[in-house]
């Protein structure tokens, strides 16, 4: 779904507001954060299905929450990361 610009110039102006309130050893927790293996593997799987379009619709429900959260970890980051003058982008382990 996409946001409107006022909406993400809004989640730019909160996610900015937000960040300052963090010391660094916060900043860097938030910007290395990833799933934990099992997570990581059943948003995979409902990624797979979601793929060939065979996913109930109680799968969908739970792999749309999955993208929208990511969605939102994926800015926080990315201001934490900015915050601390790290590049944009960290690599996968």
């Amino acid at each position: 779904m996409k946001r409107s610009v006022s909406a993400s110039l809004l989640a730019d102006k909160m996610l900015a507001l937000a960040a300052d309130c963090f010391a660094a050893p916060t900043l860097e927790a938030l910007a290395k954060l990833r799933l934990n293996p099992r997570l990581a593997a059943r948003v995979d799987r409902l990624a797979g299905r979601a793929n060939e379009g065979c996913l109930t619709p109680r799968e969908r429900e739970e792999y749309q929450s999955y993208i929208q959260t990511s969605e939102v970890l994926a800015l926080i980051q990315l201001r934490a990361r900015a915050k601390l003058g790290l590049p944009r982008r960290i690599p996968f382990p």
